[in-house]
């Protein structure tokens, strides 16, 4: 009896999708989107937290934590990645290069009704960017996905160390996103904005020299990032 109601309560004190929350603080003016983070609104927005993906816990070595800010105006939404990293590397050049091989950042953000259809967004220490859109998260034909653009999307990047150097020991780096609502907009949803219900997911991908690859998400998914069913939601302040 003991053990049954100890687990209840076990399973009752767990996070659920929706209980996962970012709130977007309106931005009077606009940030620069040059990875310096340095405007006054990213020292106002509410930071997150990114787990273990896999084990669902919290990520408790400061040298690896990662935080995300969101913020938004009138036509523009806004992330804000720090990520805490003491070996800042990426080879990749080109757009649309398989970034998650290396180490990365990403964004699901999923502004209709439909939970398969999705926009994806990543950006490496280099500032390099993959963007696509999911229509079937359990088949992705990527090469067909990634046609999809983003075409006023920008990103920015600053590593807090070198990159590139593996001998040495990094700090962090920083990234920044600006999203234009229009480019959001799908075949299901023609008008996005604050007024929009939108789930959204955040990932990173670390892979220092001499460990195991780690990934991190704010709503864990176990394993596979493309699992729209437990999407959190933004929340416009």
């Amino acid at each position: 009896m003991i053990l049954g109601a100890l687990m209840l309560f076990m399973q009752c004190a767990e996070k659920t999708a929706t209980d996962y929350t970012i709130e977007a603080s309106f931005a009077s003016k606009a940030p620069v989107i040059d990875g310096k983070a340095d405007e006054p609104i990213w020292q106002q927005a509410k930071p997150i937290a990114l787990k273990e993906n896999r084990s669902g816990k919290e990520v408790l070595e400061p040298g690896l934590q990662t935080h995300v800010k969101a913020c938004y105006d009138d036509s523009t939404l806004y992330f804000l990645f720090v990520c805490n990293d003491p070996d800042i590397w990426a080879a990749f050049t080109q757009r649309d290069e398989y970034l998650w091989e290396e180490e990365v950042v990403e964004v699901f953000i999923d502004v209709d009704d439909v939970p398969e259809t999705y926009v994806e967004i990543e950006v490496s220490p280099s500032n390099v960017l993959f963007d696509s859109y999911i229509v079937d998260p359990e088949n992705i034909d990527v090469p067909a996905t990634a046609r999809f653009n983003l075409p006023r999307l920008k990103t920015g990047v600053t590593v807090q160390g070198t990159l590139n150097q593996r001998e040495d020991l990094d700090s962090s780096w920083t990234v920044e996103m600006a999203i234009p609502f229009e480019d959001l907009a799908t075949a299901t949803t023609e008008n996005v904005g604050p007024e929009t219900e939108i789930k959204l997911n955040f990932y990173r991908l670390d892979k220092n020299q001499g460990e195991e690859p780690t990934s991190y998400a704010w709503s864990p998914t176990g394993k596979s990032f493309h699992k729209p069913s437990v999407f959190g939601k933004l929340v416009f302040k």
